[in-house]
């Protein structure tokens, strides 16, 4: 193996029995053969600890923990990780044969790169093709408005984030060691921690997408993003309020001349879509305003940790109306095929 850099891959295991041995072969399968797979099933009430453990290869770790949630497991796998490299693979997921060798790469050309995506194969439950999210190009989960005013022109990661997730999810990154010494672990977030986490390194070093599918989404009927729409929405609008201003003079009003603040600004009206939930999203910037200026330590998290609060905020998000035809339809109006399901998962 020489000098090639060790890379960590961190599973979190809980309850895909149908799923983690696929899951298990897609990584020590890679081309690339420098890797330690730490797999942590997170108290499944299935087979999968049992599956988990037929599998011998020196580069597996197996441990097991009472639920903590996918966040809490996550953190414990990079925590544990030696490698140069970090990433992680949820238990219904696949990694294409190619995928760390191929982003590896991209930082060998580009050593200044904090981290690197893919385009996905979307499949369903059974592993049948249902299409190939190309990034923000794509699949949008709702209305992004005119393309030739909003965000996507710019061809910009960092900036086409602000507008949805369309990295998708927690198995298409692969970060560095500083990212993560930057940047640490994942927020306390129930569906949107990858979209978190991209937004607070996004805002701090450069990242690319390598145009190229080289993993494996699986759209099922457990999906956590079928579970709560009010609590998936009000994360929504959490994740963007508290993540904005990360942006402003480095990637957004950056430049003195009024003329490309107001470019920005029109840029950003439309790029973002709320679903109707502009209230909750003044009313989230306001109490955050608040607590800051009362002096709390961690303002943003005390809305994800507070039940009281966070229940508060979740009883505010419109429901969507079935209805009703609105020019940018929420989320679940799309809702009509496997393939439409697709583009719910990808804020």
């Amino acid at each position: 193996m020489g000098t090639d850099p060790l890379v960590s891959v961190v599973i979190p295991s809980y309850n895909h029995e149908k799923y983690i041995e696929s899951a298990i072969s897609s990584v020590l399968n890679q081309t690339y053969k420098n890797l330690e797979l730490i797999v942590i099933d997170d108290g499944s009430q299935d087979r999968s600890l049992e599956l988990i453990r037929q599998f011998k290869d020196p580069r597996l770790q197996v441990h097991a923990q009472e639920n903590a949630g996918a966040h809490a497991t996550i953190n414990r796998g990079l925590e544990m990780a030696q490698g140069d490299f970090l990433t992680v693979l949820n238990s219904d997921d696949l990694y294409e044969p190619e995928r760390l060798e191929i982003c590896l790469k991209r930082f060998a050309d580009n050593p200044d790169l904090g981290l690197v995506s893919s385009w996905i194969n979307v499949i369903g439950s059974e592993g049948n093709l249902l299409g190939v999210k190309q990034g923000w190009e794509n699949m949008q989960p709702w209305d992004l408005g005119d393309p030739d005013r909003s965000f996507r022109k710019t061809g910009s990661f960092s900036l086409n984030l602000l507008s949805s997730n369309y990295v998708a999810t927690t198995s298409n990154m692969l970060w560095t060691r500083a990212v993560y010494q930057a940047v640490g672990g994942m927020r306390d977030l129930r569906f949107v921690h990858d979209w978190d986490y991209l937004l607070r390194v996004a805002s701090q070093f450069p990242c690319e997408q390598v145009e190229q599918p080289l993993m494996r989404y699986r759209i099922h009927d457990s999906n956590t993003i079928h579970s709560n729409y009010d609590w998936m929405m009000f994360e929504i609008c959490w994740v963007i309020t508290a993540n904005l201003n990360r942006f402003f003079g480095s990637q957004l009003f950056n430049k003195e001349e009024l003329s490309a603040e107001i470019t920005d600004l029109d840029m950003l009206y439309e790029s973002i879509n709320f679903q109707g939930n502009e209230k909750l999203v003044w009313l989230i910037q306001n109490y955050l305003t608040h607590l800051t200026q009362q002096g709390h330590p961690s303002p943003e998290e005390e809305l994800i940790h507070n039940k009281t609060l966070r229940e508060f905020f979740i009883s505010k998000v419109k429901k969507p109306v079935e209805d009703q035809a609105p020019s940018r339809p929420p989320v679940l109006h799309r809702l009509h095929s496997h393939l439409k399901k697709v583009k719910q998962r990808m804020f």
